[in-house]
């Protein structure tokens, strides 16, 4: 499943600040929360929400320069990257670029300016200025400082990123990368500890791989470690998996020696130190066997004990977890992160009927306009595509979802799931109704209804003879209607924000 590249290279130790006073330590362990960051030298935890959550038909694949080169050099140029997909097939792309400062506390000023291939030249990404000193939180510091949205220091490291699912335009992926000072003169250090492209993408397969990029730049270090133990914590909310199957995960830490990691409260996971570049690595496993369904998972990491070192020395960092987990179930949408591609093989009809509940599954028969309409029904994010029905006549939207991918051979279907969300309005009589269509009996049969005025998510289930709802051409229709025609009392309007079928094994 997840893809990486570049090959393993041994380094050595980083350098590592004296030790603080005991008394400020025990303070501050005494407030700190469980779930924060390093709370002696000081970390950003990693989330989700720093990141990214997705779903593609593809996977999540990364590449990394793991220097440690002296930048201050026009010339230094990554560009060993060759995409796994067409530029048109990325969903999400982030470029990370860590700076080495030189010191824990010590304002030595960096400017750091990103360039990147956009198929036909260099775009300056940004030039970002660092000139700031670091203080611990053990000694009164606030610890990390936010240069701004896209790059911060903690201890020693300038990490900066940058969103360029736009600007990919080629299947080549190259980055240069200068350090210098604000001046434009040569650095007191800027060495580049790592550069790193993450990518999400779809490849049109018949499944669904849920991914995660959490980020952060949290620490752990023999500092802390001396007084109380400290351990970092990640969650992953694998509940949105219908039925986990494949599942991998890989931590991308910035350090001389490698951490220790546990996963959804297992084991310690194992490794073979995997030193890519001096102070930069990745580590990946399989976690199938620990993925559960309907529970969210959980990551811890922290300094490795009983490596080889002088038992007060030692220091980590990590500011990526990835975690992938491919979904058995079939998932059908509107965007391009699922199953299907609208205006292909998934159909979108609005205008209206003119009965309560049609007695065939053909109406409304006026498709969506590509790509206005589809679009406004892609993602529940409140943009909603509306029709209006004529005089004595019930507006609708009829939605026909080719599910090609099910097989009856190999594939134990346990429920066929339908979601909508939307509104009905009318003033004679609001809210709407949510059908499938049975084609063994020829008929819709409700799933689900409600008679608000506000935008209401509709749900519904098939758990028997799952055969009665899929045509012989692996059709299902699914029909969202208003519930009052229009007349005197009111115009009837449909509004759908988002629908999704899904097909449970």
């Amino acid at each position: 499943m997840f893809k990486k590249e570049n090959s393993i290279k041994i380094g050595a130790t980083m350098p590592i600040a004296p030790l603080l006073l005991l008394g400020a330590l025990v303070l501050l362990f005494a407030i700190a929360s469980p779930a924060a960051a390093d709370p002696y030298l000081g970390g950003i935890n990693l989330t989700t929400a720093n990141g990214t959550y997705g779903t593609v038909t593809g996977d999540l694949w990364f590449d990394a320069y793991p220097g440690f080169d002296d930048a201050y050099d026009p010339d230094l140029v990554w560009n060993s990257s060759t995409l796994p997909c067409d530029p048109d097939d990325v969903t999400w792309a982030r470029l990370y670029i860590d700076s080495y400062i030189g010191n824990m506390q010590a304002n030595y000023s960096q400017k750091v300016t990103t360039e990147f291939y956009n198929g036909s030249g260099y775009e300056t990404l940004g030039s970002e200025i660092m000139n700031t000193t670091y203080t611990f939180p053990a000694d009164g510091g606030s610890g990390p400082v936010w240069i701004n949205d896209h790059c911060n220091r903690v201890t020693s490291d300038f990490l900066i990123w940058y969103d360029v699912t736009d600007i990919i335009n080629s299947s080549t992926a190259s980055t240069i990368v200068n350090v210098s000072k604000p001046d434009g003169s040569a650095p007191w250090d800027g060495r580049v500890k790592a550069i790193v492209l993450v990518v999400a993408y779809n490849n049109q397969s018949c499944n669904v791989t849920h991914y995660w990029v959490n980020q952060g730049h949290d620490t752990d270090s023999y500092l802390t470690d001396y007084y109380q133990s400290y351990t970092g914590n990640t969650t992953f909310n694998t509940s949105a998996v219908y039925t986990p199957g494949e599942a991998n995960l890989t931590v991308l830490p910035l350090a001389s020696f490698n951490g220790n990691y546990t996963f959804n409260n297992d084991d310690q996971l194992t490794w073979a130190n995997p030193h890519q570049g001096s102070y930069f690595q990745w580590q990946s496993w399989n976690v199938t066997s620990l993925i559960s369904s309907g529970i969210d998972s959980y990551m811890t990491y922290g300094r490795n004990e009983e490596d080889d070192r002088p038992q007060y020395s030692g220091y980590f960092k990590i500011p990526l977890a990835l975690l992938t987990v491919e979904d058995e179930s079939l998932i059908y949408d509107f965007s391009n992160e699922t199953l299907g591609r609208a205006g292909i093989c998934l159909f979108a009809y609005g205008y209206q009927n003119d009965t309560r509940e049609p007695i065939t599954n053909d109406v409304p028969d006026d498709e969506f306009f590509y790509p206005e309409d589809y679009e406004k029904i892609m993602y529940d994010d409140g943009q909603l595509q509306n029709n209006q029905a004529d005089d004595e006549n019930y507006s609708a939207h009829r939605f026909v979802f080719n599910v090609s991918c099910y097989n009856e051979s190999n594939f134990d279907l346990d429920a066929i799931n339908v979601t909508w969300n939307g509104k009905g309005l009318n003033n004679a009589g609001n809210g709407a109704t949510l059908y499938i269509w049975n084609y063994n009996n020829g008929a819709y049969e409700q799933l689900d209804i409600c008679n608000d005025t506000d935008e209401q998510t509709l749900t519904g289930e098939k758990t028997a003879n799952l055969n009665y709802y899929i045509s012989n051409d692996k059709l299902i229709t699914v029909l969202a209607e208003q519930n009052t025609e229009t007349g005197i009392g009111g115009t009837s309007i449909i509004y759908t924000d988002y629908v999704k079928l899904v097909l449970k094994q």
